[in-house]
């Protein structure tokens, strides 16, 4: 299936960077597969949505995900391309979340300047599908990203090729970066 094409290489890298990088206890193995539609997602603070563009929840998701984000929950959305996913993407966050609206970030969001200061959002283009990389996020009800979707990107990628050489340095490190940022702040906002 799409969603595990970088599973789970991508997910023990990143673990793997962030434990040795920052004091964050984190295990290689860590990661977990939970149903959206489980209660069980209740129990991570941090959820990673790989292939969102062909997403279509149910109600229990829709209504799982809006009390997940509300009890402090934060999504990690990444790899989907081109104007029908997002379309698709953001109908689905609408049933989600009526009165909310994805905005674009930029790099000077505190998330991208938590532990590393991140300069550049489309460092990543010439390595993703797509047009520019863009990164979308939204809040809680106290106004705290809670959300950061990856549209016309690929963090996974990066995270699960690392040791082939298949991407530069700078790019690869660059999204390591990112997640360990996004990873903190879901933790300390």
């Amino acid at each position: 299936m799409g969603w595990a094409h970088n599973y789970p290489e991508g997910e023990m890298h990143l673990n793997e960077f962030i434990r040795n990088v920052t004091k964050v206890n984190v295990e290689h193995l860590s990661y977990r597969i939970v149903n959206l539609s489980s209660d069980e997602v209740f129990q991570y603070p941090f959820a990673l949505v790989s292939e969102p563009g062909e997403m279509r929840l149910n109600e229990k998701e829709l209504a799982n995900l809006r009390e997940y984000i509300k009890r402090g929950g934060f999504v990690l959305i990444d790899d989907f391309d081109g104007p029908w996913q997002l379309d698709n993407f953001r109908r689905q966050m609408r049933q989600a979340f009526p009165s909310q609206e994805l905005q674009r970030l930029t790099a000077a969001h505190p998330a991208f300047n938590l532990f590393y200061e991140i300069e550049s959002l489309t460092i990543f283009a010439n390595y993703v599908p797509g047009d520019e990389p863009v990164f979308l996020g939204m809040e809680n009800e106290d106004g705290t990203l809670a959300m950061v979707a990856c549209f016309n990107n690929d963090l996974e990628n990066f995270w699960d090729w690392i040791g082939s050489g298949a991407y530069p340095l700078r790019p690869a490190t660059e999204a390591f970066r990112v997640g360990t940022n996004l990873v903190i702040y879901s933790m300390t906002h």
